[in-house]
């Protein structure tokens, strides 16, 4: 990002949880900060959106934040040989077995980039991120502790990911509990325009006429809730006099090793920006 770039003060942005939908809110970012100048002071995000947003509070350029997503080495992160050897701990409903990846290489990739900087340190944006305590029951928006622990936690999707350990708390996916994570700026004094970027897929707003898989099944009934969620949110901003834009881009899904996806996906994130920028300038 331009370092000459000033900070929009009182200005949040909120990147949702996007099944893989990393590549779209880089491009979103990139299009945001360098074609528009305009950076946000506050940055809020669940899941995926936690990678991107975590990046690039962290100072790290909407571009190389693609760079960072998209090389083999990401892909090559989530892949553990012993998955499944756990995916029977799994199908036995053994205790302490709550996902197929353990997570160790993830977090050892974002350690390569990030190192051990805490969320409260980042200085490109005030950054909070979205996670579900399961250990007290309830949603969190954690704003301070170890970005790379807490940027995992809040990816680690149930049954995939196992839950992840940070101070006596065991954490699953933010998007469990919060998609698209801004309630929190509406009781914040200090910000007067929200800005949320929410990433769909172009299958998934399409009605089904043929017998749905389990994971369809899940899927569908996670995005009716998050929708819902998000519907109030919105009602509730209304009422307290907050300004709130919601963009959306919808995308093919991500296949990891297809040729020119990430690409792709990057632009689709920049297109959103550029085809509202009227809308987005009026708003801040």
């Amino acid at each position: 990002m331009s370092a000459t770039t000033p900070i929009q003060s009182g200005l949040a942005l909120t990147l949702a949880s996007s099944e893989l939908g990393f590549n779209v809110h880089a491009g979103f970012l990139d299009a945001l900060t360098q074609e528009m100048g305009i950076r946000p002071e506050q940055v809020g995000a669940a899941s995926s959106g936690s990678y991107v947003g975590g990046l690039y509070a962290a100072g790290i350029a909407p571009k190389e934040i693609h760079g960072i997503l998209s090389q083999r080495a990401m892909a090559r992160s989530f892949l553990e040989w012993l998955g499944p050897l756990r995916g029977m701990g799994l199908l036995f409903n053994l205790p302490g077995h709550t996902g197929l990846i353990k997570g160790d290489k993830a977090e050892g990739y974002l350690r390569r980039h990030l190192g051990e900087i805490r969320i409260e340190e980042c200085t490109a944006a005030k950054l909070s991120l979205a996670v579900t305590n399961l250990t007290k029951g309830q949603p969190e928006i954690v704003k301070s502790g170890p970005l790379v622990d807490f940027i995992l936690a809040s990816c680690s999707v149930p049954l995939v990911f196992k839950g992840k350990s940070i101070n006596d708390s065991l954490y699953c996916d933010g998007a469990v509990s919060d998609s698209s994570p801004f309630h929190h700026f509406l009781k914040d004094p200090d910000v007067h325009t929200v800005l949320v970027h929410e990433v769909r897929h172009e299958s998934r707003d399409q009605p089904h006429d043929k017998p749905l898989t389990i994971s369809a099944v899940f899927g569908r009934s996670h995005q009716i809730i998050s929708d819902r969620i998000l519907d109030l949110c919105l009602e509730n901003a209304a009422l307290m006099g907050k300004k709130v834009l919601l963009l959306t881009s919808k995308v093919p899904r991500y296949r990891w090793g297809k040729k020119g996806i990430s690409k792709k996906l990057f632009e689709s994130g920049r297109k959103t920006v550029l085809d509202n920028a009227e809308q987005i300038r009026q708003l801040v």
